[in-house]
């Protein structure tokens, strides 16, 4: 990498007149480097499972009345020891004296892909995707890292489950006080676990970096995986939250920081 990349400062290849100063034992870098990849694996794995129950929480409302009849939908509103309403799949709404009601209980969804929490959305067809998130530095060589990024994703969505675009953008690194411009250019694959308005995916971004400051240079691969969740909010609209953890590879060797994004598709 160039000698102007703070980012690979720290990892003695570029920089060989402050190795002296580094005076840790390999033992302590080694208990170090896996504590710290214990932490990260423990905050994907809650943050995995939290976006999977939540999309799993495909339940709905049922109203049994005394005269046999049974309402299935949401209840909208509520008043205690007086009546509620209930609104159905296909939008009309109930109203209901307490009286009238044997029971109400919560049941999974029956034929839940075209219930309430139906997708109901785009198969297949072009797909947008803006992203905005930060990143914190991990390890020796990116320490003290803080990451801002920006990227436009132009893709195709091939059916509800998976996704492949082309992406650009910038990040910004700030580390020691040095701020750098990173352009990235790269692959971006997604599978999406549910065709529900709530869905799990995986994701996978894969290309290759540029310095744009202070002077144009090629950087090295870098390779992106994570996991979130999608919201639909449209038929041809989602909100969008993950995690990952960046990786660079260079010829001053090899970095990373987790990052945190949150993204909108159209």
């Amino acid at each position: 990498m160039s000698d102007n990349q703070n980012f690979t400062i720290k990892s003695g290849v570029q920089n060989p007149h402050k190795n002296g100063a580094i005076l840790k034992s390999q033992t302590s870098r080694e208990k170090l480097e896996a504590v710290t990849m214990k932490k990260i694996f423990t905050v994907f794995l809650f943050f995995a499972i939290g976006i999977f129950a939540f999309a799993q929480q495909d339940y709905q409302d049922v109203v049994y009345l005394k005269n046999g009849s049974i309402i299935r939908g949401i209840i909208i509103e509520q008043v205690p020891n007086v009546s509620l309403k209930i609104e159905t799949a296909d939008r009309s709404v109930f109203v209901y004296k307490l009286d009238e009601i044997e029971k109400m209980t919560k049941e999974p969804v029956l034929n839940a892909g075209k219930s309430l929490n139906s997708s109901s959305g785009r198969t297949s067809g072009y797909l947008g995707i803006v992203n905005i998130g930060c990143g914190f530095g991990l390890g020796d060589v990116a320490k003290g890292l803080i990451v801002i990024k920006l990227d436009f994703i132009n893709g195709y969505q091939f059916n509800p489950y998976f996704y492949l675009g082309f992406g650009t953008g910038v990040k910004v690194f700030t580390q020691d006080g040095i701020t750098n411009l990173v352009l990235p250019l790269f692959l971006d694959f997604r599978a999406h676990l549910l065709d529900k308005k709530v869905s799990p995916y995986f994701g996978l971004g894969a290309g290759y970096t540029f310095l744009a400051t202070p002077r144009f240079a090629a950087i090295g691969f870098m390779i992106d995986p994570s996991i979130g969740a999608r919201f639909k909010i449209g038929r041809k609209s989602a909100f969008n939250i993950g995690a990952g953890y960046f990786t660079l590879i260079g010829k001053g060797g090899t970095a990373g920081y987790i990052n945190f994004d949150i993204g909108f598709s159209f």
